[in-house]
């Protein structure tokens, strides 16, 4: 499932693409997703102008100048890809001529649930092979109270995320800390690859009782998802099964794991002697060092 840094890469590919442009055209080829899509979208939404694109935890909102909000959730497998009528061409002196070119236009496939034409020509597409993804769309002054939004814990990257804010949501928890740092209401857009590496850095169990966090540990837990986030922001996300940005093109940071994936492998922290290790907890894998992070 995409995390924060993948959709942080897809808003911020977005925002770069389609931002200030005015919709021609709304096509929706299924009626739901993991939920139902709201009827009314065409209605609405056909001729505005997107002013801006931002994002919640692992939500993206696209926000119209006629005050509605469009809500996508990428769920597990879900794209959003833009496709440009320009070009690039090679000269006489065999040098690229630079045009914003994306995909060539191509003939929809069997996956594509929604496309979105520009009045420039351009098109916007919602590919969603295992249709976990979910769309929505609210009156941008009523989005706080929005289902999917109304409960999401802090943005990690945010100066509300802090060592007294996490002690405060985990204080009463009776589970392992990688479990409530996934947990959507204690801290948005954290999933398991990226819980996986935060606890790496900060030398932190995964089965660590929330009870038996320190305020050192808190402090350095806070710090390290800020760290790993940004970084694996930087990288473009990671490429793993089916994400993409919103040119097709592939992340990085999986090639930059300490931990997730590595089972078997050693640590990487310098001067440890550990070994990664595989567990399965709560349903999902668990990668960590045997010695470190003890």
């Amino acid at each position: 499932m995409p995390e924060l840094p993948e959709v942080e890469t897809v808003r911020r590919g977005l925002r770069i693409k389609i931002v200030g442009k005015k919709i021609s055209l709304y096509q929706q080829f299924r009626k739901d997703l993991r939920w139902l899509i709201p009827p009314n979208i065409k209605e609405i939404i056909e001729g505005a102008i997107i002013l801006s694109i931002d994002r919640k935890g692992k939500f993206l909102l696209i926000n119209f100048d006629v005050n509605y909000t469009l809500i996508i959730h990428l769920g597990m497998s879900g794209r959003l890809l833009v496709y440009d009528n320009s070009y690039s061409k090679q000269n006489s002196s065999n040098e690229i001529e630079i045009g914003v070119f994306y995909h060539t236009p191509l003939k929809l496939g069997k996956h594509d649930h929604v496309k979105i034409d520009f009045d420039d020509g351009s098109q916007l597409v919602f590919n969603d092979v295992r249709r976990f993804g979910a769309i929505d769309l609210i009156r941008t002054d009523r989005i706080e109270n929005q289902q999917w939004l109304s409960k999401l814990g802090p943005e990690p990257l945010s100066n509300h995320f802090s060592s007294p804010t996490l002690k405060d949501k985990i204080q009463l928890k009776k589970c392992s800390i990688k479990v409530a740092i996934l947990d959507q209401n204690i801290v948005a857009g954290i999933g398991n690859i990226y819980a996986c590496e935060a606890l790496w850095e900060a030398k932190i169990s995964p089965h660590k009782m929330c009870s038996k966090m320190t305020e050192k540990n808190l402090v350095d837990l806070v710090e390290a998802l800020k760290k790993v986030l940004n970084k694996a922001i930087n990288a473009g996300g990671s490429s793993l099964r089916d994400f993409k940005d919103t040119g097709g093109e592939l992340g990085y940071f999986q090639n930059l794991f300490n931990v997730y994936s590595r089972e078997n492998s050693y640590c990487k922290r310098k001067y440890c002697k550990g070994v990664v290790i595989r567990q399965k907890q709560s349903g999902r894998s668990s990668f960590f060092c045997s010695i470190c992070q003890q």
